[in-house]
């Protein structure tokens, strides 16, 4: 096991959905108090509204159902690029758009018109400055109706026009840039905190010298492999070793040489963690524990020799060991049943640990079916 590296793409994207998610609350909000205050009117008029009015107000409450449903969607994604936030923002935008034709056509009231579609435009911002690229979507068509308003039913000179309608982006551009600024920067401070968390974190389970999972780690990584053994009904194996007299080791050669042979020898046994799953740990002074999920105790008994050989090659000189030149580990091995749990499943592997040792060191023993009692029977393998 050792310390993650947190993709800071990865953790931008959950800031950005967060953004678009509780941004989409106030637009939704907005929305639905502007179509309130339209029906309204609808009901209140509705006798002297004609056909074509009819038909213009349904097709407004559809823009706004058609782009809440596309927001469902784009917040259940869980990402920020989902496609169904550009269908939204089109529709919103349609929404805002009609909302301001049919206040200043039918209803004559062009002034509420041309306030309601700034509101519009800054309801869209504050929502969602976290991707312009749905504001670039949805302002075209309000651009268009705040120009109708100001061209169909201001006494403005053309000067005074252009100037309103260039003011619009204008105000829109600075808030957006003013926004973005903003989550930038706070998007910046929370990747920093994520990152150095994890470090932390991680820095908990890892092992200062060995630079492989501690205690700490191995117990949580056991436990997550018995889970995953469990419900996908995969096989589940436990290494643990002991380095061979290992105290003479440091009293012959100092405990500076006994810090590199444990560093040597954890990087052996991590060599043969093939999988992302499979996790080293040292758990004692001189001892390591290897978990291996999807792994039979044959094909660990497998491993154990290719570690043993490894190791071999490697010839650590032991002056001190009474059965080898070199530096030699003992290997117990076990597999989960049925009736174990974490505790259980080490104790199988401390006593195959055990046998190994009691044959002579310098060995793997394989221990598969056992009954932990006060009188501890079992069928053992080597």
């Amino acid at each position: 096991m050792e310390a993650t590296t947190i993709r800071t793409d990865e953790l931008k994207d959950i800031i950005y959905h967060k953004n678009l998610k509780i941004g989409t609350y106030w637009v939704i909000f907005s929305s639905l108090v502007l179509e309130g205050l339209n029906l309204h009117y609808v009901m209140k008029d509705f006798d002297e509204l004609s056909a074509i009015a009819i038909a213009m107000n349904g097709l407004h409450a559809a823009m706004l159902a058609l782009g809440a449903i596309c927001l469902y969607f784009g917040i259940r994604s869980m990402r920020s690029s989902h496609p169904s936030w550009l269908f939204a923002a089109a529709f919103i935008g349609l929404f805002w758009a009609l909302s301001t034709f049919n206040c200043a056509y039918f209803w004559n009231a062009p002034e509420p018109a041309a306030r309601g579609v700034m509101l519009g435009a800054f309801t869209l911002v504050i929502g969602w400055y976290a991707r312009p690229s749905l504001l670039l979507i949805a302002f075209p068509t309000i651009l268009v109706a705040y120009t109708y308003v100001l061209v169909g039913y201001s006494d403005k000179t053309p000067l005074g026009m252009l100037l309103s309608i260039l003011k619009f982006p204008a105000l829109i551009l600075f808030s957006l840039y003013t926004l973005r600024y903003w989550l930038s920067f706070c998007t910046e401070k929370f990747v920093e905190n994520e990152i150095l968390t994890e470090k932390l974190t991680a820095l908990v389970r890892i092992d200062e010298l060995t630079k492989v999972a501690n205690r700490k780690g191995y117990n949580e990584a056991m436990e997550q492999a018995i889970i995953v053994s469990r419900r996908f009904k995969k096989p589940l194996s436990l290494l643990l070793f002991d380095v061979d007299y290992f105290k003479q080791y440091n009293d012959h050669l100092g405990h500076q040489a006994g810090d590199r042979c444990l560093k040597y020898v954890a990087g052996i046994i991590k060599k043969h963690a093939r999988r992302a799953t499979d996790t080293v740990a040292r758990i004692g002074g001189e001892e390591f524990a290897l978990i291996l999920p999807s792994c039979t105790h044959t094909k660990a008994a497998k491993i154990a020799d290719e570690i043993q050989q490894a190791l071999a090659n490697q010839m650590i000189l032991h002056p001190a060991s009474p059965i080898c030149p070199n530096v030699t580990v003992s290997i117990g091995i076990t597999e989960l049943d049925d009736e174990d749990d974490s505790i259980s499943l080490y104790r199988k592997a401390d006593l195959a640990l055990y046998e190994a040792k009691d044959q002579g060191r310098n060995r793997f023993v394989t221990l598969n079916q056992i009954t932990l009692t006060d009188n501890t029977t079992a069928s053992t393998v080597i």
